[in-house]
């Protein structure tokens, strides 16, 4: 596929700016069109009609580019610029032309990450990590009646929790590992199911079968998050469903193999002041 023009999403910070510069001149080299815009101003299909989405920052930026993806899904290239790069090749200290030339020659495979469907509110949402259900009114328990249907089991049970995460592998890393959560290698297919500061003290966090549904009635006042980001306030008698879907992130990888349980427990050091 010849690549023509390239859009770098990068954090508004004097080191990735810096980085921005220097791949934005490699590229322009080569005669291929660039594009730039912060991670803070980008928008729902904001990155359509690129071929490269290059992502310069941390997990954040790839979180917020993941949002704004929903129909056309192009290439992505993470580049490391940030403290949290969990889903980031090292290649910060790579020479931004060799990185260019493995990109425009082909020199690179493609990672497809999953990612959650949720309808909320009649609308669709797409979450690379997680998505909390969380109550609206702080510090008063949240009253759920869950469904989850599989290929082989069908189950159903009222849960009193503060909140409620449904996250993918990549996600297990994320939100759902603070809550207790177990960390899944990223290449699993998985649901994970995580209450949070569950009252009933029976319902423990567990891995679903790829292919389950999840149906989550709320009654109360719930605020719904997909990626850390509020998207909906849904009143009582609402219902949320979830499951995965075949809209994958694309990923391009130069070919190193990350150190997984290293990058997320290395960034996750407390800090003594």
């Amino acid at each position: 596929m010849p690549i023509r023009n390239v859009i770098i999403v990068y954090k508004p910070s004097r080191e990735c700016l810096e980085l921005m510069k220097k791949y934005a001149i490699e590229f322009r080299k080569r005669g291929v069109r660039v594009d730039t815009i912060w991670v803070d101003e980008l928008r729902r299909g904001g990155v359509d009609g690129y071929d490269i989405v290059v992502a310069m920052g941390g997990d954040g930026t790839l979180l917020r580019i993941s949002w704004s993806l929903y129909k056309r899904l192009p290439i992505i290239l993470p580049i490391p610029c940030g403290r949290r790069t969990v889903l980031y090749e090292e290649l910060d200290k790579a020479d931004p032309g060799y990185v260019v030339d493995c990109i425009l020659a082909g020199r690179f495979f493609i990672d497809r990450v999953e990612r959650l469907k949720a309808l909320i509110n009649n609308a669709e949402y797409y979450a690379l990590n997680e998505v909390a259900l969380i109550s609206h009114d702080s510090g008063r328990v949240l009253h759920l009646d869950v469904s989850i249907e599989t290929p082989f089991n069908k189950t159903r049970f009222r849960l009193e929790s503060d909140g409620l995460l449904i996250a993918t592998p990549t996600g297990s890393s994320a939100y759902s590992l603070s809550a207790r959560g177990p960390l899944i290698e990223t290449r699993l297919n998985t649901i994970l199911f995580i209450p949070l500061n569950s009252v009933t003290l029976n319902i423990t966090p567990m891995v679903l079968h790829p292919f389950s549904k999840i149906n989550v009635g709320v009654h109360d006042y719930t605020n719904a998050f997909v990626d850390g980001k509020m998207v909906s306030m849904l009143p009582p008698s609402s219902t949320v469903l979830f499951r995965l879907c075949n809209n994958f992130l694309r990923i391009a990888r130069i070919g190193e193999k990350r150190d997984l349980v290293k990058k997320v427990l290395e960034s996750r050091v407390t800090r003594f002041l």
